[in-house]
């Protein structure tokens, strides 16, 4: 009996699992799609994400994308900014071997980007700090164009706007007409608005607060950065 119970729990060996192989690095990544890192390939995808149809070896793509109701903005900026437009980008990646990657970025969260390269890749903003030094270019959709900074005393279809959205990110309802008159109380809400997005406080809707509120209240086939971050509540 006892030969029989010893027998019965002798251990049966442990087929240790295979590791699996480490994410390819993003200069492994840079490396393998050099083909789909030129300026036709990247702005193709950044339009396919705006359901916008975009001509290789047509007109300069700013061009194309304002004949379809978007804006270009080609900026050296930072995380920060690129949080603040909430847009997808093209990010100008410059690898070690001194050659230049159009990038598309999908998506960013706090410590991880996704990048359309090869497909849908995760690479980690430190890793990417190493090859992205500021410099993007990013669509967005203006109420009109073209797009010009809006203050206090002006009037129009873009001052109805901007006091439009604010309403809607602060979830006001208002009934009848909207004013279109830029007045005190509407600067001291585009203040109030900058405020909150850490952009310079001065009551003037330029092309920053434009495109960061756009995005604020973006509807829901535009595409973002960050979901989380498309509306703010107060």
């Amino acid at each position: 009996a006892a030969a029989i119970t010893a027998k019965a729990v002798t251990p049966v060996p442990v087929v240790k699992p295979t590791a699996p192989p480490p994410p390819p690095s993003l200069a492994q990544l840079l490396a393998a799609h050099t083909a789909d890192t030129d300026t036709d390939s990247a702005f193709a995808k950044l339009f396919g994400l705006w359901n916008a149809k975009y001509q290789a070896n047509g007109t300069d793509p700013c061009s194309q994308a304002a004949s379809q109701g978007l804006a270009c903005i080609a900026e050296r900026g930072s995380y920060g900014q690129l949080r603040l437009y909430n847009h997808p980008a093209i990010l100008l990646l410059n690898d070690g071997a001194g050659n230049s990657h159009q990038v598309v970025l999908t998506r960013l969260d706090d410590d991880q980007a996704r990048l359309d390269l090869g497909g849908t890749q995760s690479v980690g903003i430190g890793e990417l700090s190493r090859y992205w030094l500021g410099d993007f270019v990013m669509l967005w959709r203006p109420a009109s164009s073209p797009v010009k900074p809006l203050a206090a005393g002006m009037r129009g279809a873009q001052v109805r706007w901007l006091r439009q959205s604010l309403q809607q990110l602060r979830g006001e309802q208002v009934p009848g007409a909207v004013s279109d008159v830029y007045d005190e109380e509407l600067a001291g809400q585009v203040k109030e608005f900058q405020r909150a997005h850490q952009l310079t406080v001065d009551g003037i809707a330029g092309l920053q607060t434009q495109i960061a509120l756009a995005s604020a209240v973006a509807p829901p086939d535009a595409p973002l950065l960050s979901a989380a971050d498309t509306h703010h509540g107060g």
